[in-house]
């Protein structure tokens, strides 16, 4: 943690960005799945920029340079760049229910949490530090009105900015934008702003299915992988025919709801159990569900289990030149969400939903 009074300078912020990296090349020897890389960005990476973000505002270059690091490390394993990102790193910092991962913009949170200090000084908070900015710097001024001096220190002028960003959402020195008072979580959603919300979220983010299903289910509501047609789109110099059928152009709507070995899958989940999976639009079928949130969320983590397979079988095929025959891959889909059951069954289920897991072949 550098400790100055001038102007915080890029390379005064380098350390952070190496102990980042060396976390991530301690875990490069191993591989882990994209929902994996995804907790260790949640967990370790953003925790170190956070506790420097509590102290003052970070240059804008090393931000840049986390975020870089921490998109590198998701898409492909490593601090390095050397995989293209499926998904944009905006969209990617956003909420869930908005369509991204729930990451925060490393920007807008770090004046967030530097908006405490902002709301210490306006709610005059019994504090040494507020204290002393009182008597050495605002002297009887109205803060929200306070224009910082030329002369003043840097990070006291950063603070001074925060605040004049924060100014709108003040009433009488009281912050107004949530009720209770400030957060740095709250004031980070004022920062960050809203956005539409989109209508697969919780079919895709529901708790009966794997973090990896999950995750492939989010790409695949985003168009995002990289299926034959959409790398040809990108001048890859390759067939875009279908790796597992062969019949036509692959791209998402093929692989998953026209191919005939998925609809095979589908076929073979359809005899082994008594509901009716979709053959096409999963998605739109998976937001119709009815039922209890434990009968929708079992049928939806089905549906993200067989988009998962039917992408591990494509990537076999094309890699490997290795095709399970798609009976195999619906009972692999069925045991999985068996365990899942299995595991839930002696403390959140009725009596009526028990009987609806035993007419669905899942528990006997």
């Amino acid at each position: 943690m550098p400790i100055q009074t001038t102007r915080l300078k890029k390379q005064d912020c380098e350390c952070l960005v190496d102990k980042i990296c060396a976390r991530i090349h301690g875990y490069g020897a191993r591989k882990f799945s994209y929902a994996g890389r995804l907790v260790i960005v949640k967990s370790v990476l953003n925790s170190l920029h956070s506790y420097w973000a509590s102290m003052f505002v970070i240059p804008k270059g090393i931000i840049k340079n986390i975020e870089a690091v921490c998109r590198n490390f998701l898409w492909d394993n490593s601090a390095d760049y050397r995989r293209t990102p499926l998904v944009g790193w905006d969209t990617i910092c956003r909420p869930k229910d908005e369509g991204g991962l729930g990451l925060k913009d490393q920007e807008s949170w770090n004046k967030a949490i530097v908006g405490r200090l902002v709301d210490w000084v306006s709610t005059q908070r019994d504090s040494i530090w507020v204290h002393w900015v009182q008597s050495n710097y605002l002297k009887g001024q109205e803060w929200m009105e306070y224009k910082p001096s030329s002369n003043s220190s840097w990070v006291w002028r950063r603070i001074c900015k925060v605040t004049d960003e924060m100014r709108t959402g003040y009433v009488n020195g009281q912050w107004n934008v949530q009720p209770g008072g400030f957060t740095p979580a709250g004031c980070y959603a004022w920062f960050r702003g809203t956005r539409p919300r989109v209508q697969w979220d919780k079919a895709v983010w529901n708790g009966w299915a794997l973090p990896k299903h999950q995750f492939l289910g989010w790409l695949v509501a985003h168009e995002a992988l990289n299926t034959a047609a959409r790398l040809v789109s990108f001048g890859v110099d390759i067939e875009d025919k279908c790796y597992l059928c062969g019949l036509a152009s692959e791209n998402i709507e093929h692989l998953f709801c026209e191919c005939l070995y998925s609809r095979r899958i589908v076929r073979e989940l359809n005899k082994k159990t008594t509901w009716v999976f979709p053959v096409r639009d999963m998605m739109d079928w998976c937001m119709c569900r009815t039922g209890t949130v434990l009968q929708r969320g079992i049928q939806n983590a089905m549906v993200m289990s067989l988009l998962y397979q039917v992408w591990q079988q494509r990537n076999k095929s094309r890699n490997e030149k290795v095709l399970i025959s798609p009976e195999v891959v619906a009972g692999t889909i069925l045991e999985d969400m068996r365990s899942r059951v299995r595991t839930r069954e002696q403390t959140m289920m009725t009596l009526a939903e028990r009987d609806w897991l035993v007419r669905m072949r899942l528990i006997e």
